[in-house]
């Protein structure tokens, strides 16, 4: 398998973790420990519904669908859109 591997630090909470992924083809492979944190279980049989949300250039996240995490990163990229809170942005980064 031909492909980009890279990792990633979920977030700063004590409940951070890192994990090894494998972007192929536009398909990312992770492995079971990864998969079980975003709520899959060894005994389904039907996958789980993931949402990827970002605010480029440095704002991507992943999260089960329809989870307190995945409005968490909507609403910090629907605020992203907001010119007030682009200005505020922009100030705080010159301070």
């Amino acid at each position: 398998m031909v492909g980009i591997r890279s990792h990633a630090v979920l977030s700063s909470s004590s409940n951070a973790r890192e994990f090894k992924v494998v972007l192929d083809n536009g398909t990312l492979y992770v492995d079971q420990a990864l998969a079980e944190a975003l709520g899959w279980t060894p005994t389904q049989t039907q996958g789980v519904s993931l949402t990827l949300s970002g605010w480029e250039p440095h704002y991507f996240a992943i999260a089960r669908t329809g989870t307190d995490s995945d409005l968490l990163a909507r609403g910090t990229v629907e605020s992203s859109r907001n010119p007030a809170v682009q200005q505020m942005l922009e100030y705080l980064k010159d301070r």
